[in-house]
């Protein structure tokens, strides 16, 4: 019998040193937690030295038109109507002769 009390008597002792080594752990890890918390608040209680920057969003549009201009050029000399004396007939065609001597006075000086 006696061997058979000292089996529950150790039993016992072991698990109540297992029960309170649990509990032990349990309650330290609870603190730490606490601790953390606590720590968490004061960090954002307390006023920062770093800068902070806020990025605001941007956007972009971008729109493309197309103008079509038609410029006129009705004898196709590379002059456009506007600027052409002679809008019907292409520049080529054209020859002055001032002094009338037959020849085209471009060519003469």
């Amino acid at each position: 019998m006696k061997n058979k009390d000292n089996k529950i008597k150790i039993l016992s002792l072991l698990f109540i040193l297992l029960f309170v080594g649990t509990f032990s752990l349990v309650a330290v890890r609870a603190e730490d937690d606490d601790e953390d918390e606590y720590e968490e608040q004061e960090d954002r209680d307390e006023p920062s030295n770093s800068s902070v920057v806020k990025t605001l969003a941007q956007t972009t549009s971008v729109s493309k038109s197309v103008e079509t201009v038609i410029l006129k050029d009705s004898d196709g000399d590379g002059i456009l109507d506007k600027d052409d004396k002679h809008p019907n007939m292409a520049e080529i065609y054209i020859v002055e002769d001032n002094n009338k001597n037959g020849i085209v006075d471009k060519f003469e000086k």
